[in-house]
């Protein structure tokens, strides 16, 4: 092959107490990349529908390339084609869907047989392009799919969890401009210690959502995206984020939770149960609330980076 065009799917990482460790696909919602693998040496980037960076060192599929090509001593050069889909500075994975399909691309286009923790490795040194640091939670969902959760040491443990078929996601994306620095910042307002019952907390919400996805109970998933740690913390960069919170379990979400470093919210429904369009509803008029507009997606958790069949 000398040409694959990729699908590199949205993320929401986090999810309540999972901060850095866990993150979802979604579905419906990508960058297509497409690399052709030329002659002449170097990495050439081309940006379609979106302002983010061509230079390579400063793009996340840019980077992840480079990267690949100076470890493996590639001596051939490619040109790297995006077309985002997934908008930058929302909380959505953008960043980590460029990255993770250029990275899950050239594993193909060249054979080199990465493993699941390789890639991630070099899917997730593209996010230094784009937030200072290589972060692997949204790249693990990307490029895995599903339910990921990512033990970020050494070994670099991955594990992801189909979903249960009657979850059901609702997005609610702010209409308001983010800072470009935007993870940054919400980094920045994180704090330097917790109390040690907050720690427990978390500690327990989080366990009881890894086994709520290993049984498939939507409800006992939803009860698990409780953290008290880093979402009151950013509370405040989300306009009318308790608003949100408020009524859309009062519509019948089963959790709530900020989708990433915001200021998108995403909330899990059982299908069997509630309505999502009810659901997302409310997370319109809690955002109103505030005075802000919003979009609403109605989706599901999706598959990982994939070949676009044509």
């Amino acid at each position: 092959m000398q040409k694959i065009v990729v699908k590199g799917p949205a993320s929401s990482a986090n999810l309540g107490p999972g901060f850095d460790t866990f993150a979802i696909a979604i579905d419906g919602i990508y960058d297509l990349v497409s690399i052709t693998l030329e002659k002449q040496k170097g990495i050439r980037i081309k940006v379609k529908r979106a302002k983010i960076p061509s230079e390579v060192r400063e793009n996340t599929g840019g980077l992840v390339a480079s990267n690949i090509f100076e470890e493996f001593k590639i001596s051939e050069g490619c040109t790297i084609e995006i077309q985002k889909g997934v908008p930058a500075g929302y909380g959505l994975g953008s960043s980590a869907a460029t990255a993770s399909a250029v990275a899950y691309g050239l594993n193909k286009l060249l054979d080199l047989k990465l493993s699941n923790s390789e890639l991630l490795r070099f899917a997730a040194s593209g996010e230094v392009a784009s937030a200072g640091v290589g972060h692997y939670d949204n790249v693990a969902g990307s490029l895995f799919g599903g339910f990921v959760v990512v033990r970020s040491a050494e070994s670099m443990d991955i594990v992801n969890f189909a979903a249960p078929k009657n979850l059901g996601i609702c997005i609610a994306t702010p209409k308001i401009p983010t800072p470009p620095k935007k993870t940054g910042q919400a980094r920045a307002v994180l704090p330097k210690s917790v109390p040690l019952a907050y720690m427990i907390h978390n500690l327990a919400s989080a366990s009881m959502m890894v086994a709520a996805f290993a049984k498939g109970d939507i409800d006992l998933i939803g009860r698990a995206m409780s953290d008290k740690i880093v979402e009151p913390a950013r509370a405040s960069l989300v306009p009318g984020y308790h608003e949100i919170r408020r009524m859309a379990l009062k519509a019948g979400a089963c959790g709530v939770a900020i989708s990433g470093a915001g200021p998108s919210m995403v909330a899990f429904v059982n299908l069997k149960k509630v309505k999502a369009a009810k659901v997302a509803e409310a997370m319109k008029k809690g955002f109103a609330s505030a005075g802000v507009g919003s979009e609403i997606i109605i989706t599901k958790i999706g598959k990982g980076a994939s070949v676009l069949n044509r």
